[in-house]
């Protein structure tokens, strides 16, 4: 899921219109000499146990059950970076204009939500920009185990147990 939300963010900041090549690492974000720029910096993963199930048909029709063992959050950070203001604010908008409210990963929806975003000027920030914007953006995926269904031709059922019943109800 990491490296697929990576790529997914890497794609939707050329689509929305960064010329130069994003970067991925602080290290080489803080070397850069450019006034253009963009980032995809990953911040943090967090895990949640869940165990929801979901009842799905594969690809053969055959019934299978899927469970939600753990909530797993990503977060991203986006950094655009401009000469001006307004360069920046359009390149910030049409970024979230690019984001899907959600992808396929490995066959599940991982809802897309962008979070907080900061403004700096050159005097705050460690970029050549003269204005940069940081945004967080949590992917809202999850940890799943399948099982299949036993089929009822494979379950014994023991009859004592049955006897039993019919006799304490009266039948």
């Amino acid at each position: 899921m990491f490296q697929q939300c990576k790529e997914y963010l890497l794609v939707k900041l050329k689509e929305a219109g960064l010329k130069t090549q994003p970067y991925t690492s602080l290290k080489k974000l803080r070397a850069s000499q450019e006034s253009h720029i963009g980032a995809v910096l990953f911040d943090e993963e967090s895990f949640t146990r869940n165990g929801s199930k979901t009842i799905y048909k594969d690809e053969r029709g055959d019934r299978k059950k899927r469970r939600k063992v753990f909530d797993r959050n990503l977060t991203f950070d986006i950094i655009i970076g401009e000469y001006t203001q307004d360069k920046a604010e359009e390149l910030f908008e049409s970024f979230l204009l690019c984001l899907d409210k959600g992808m396929m990963v490995n066959g599940n929806y991982v809802p897309i939500e962008p979070e907080t975003a900061e403004w700096v000027d050159e005097d705050d920030s460690i970029l050549k920009a003269k204005i940069a914007v940081q945004l967080k953006v949590r992917f809202e995926g999850g940890i799943y185990k399948d099982t299949g269904f036993a089929n009822v031709k494979d379950v014994a059922v023991d009859s004592v147990e049955i006897d039993r019943k019919e006799n304490e109800d009266g039948k």
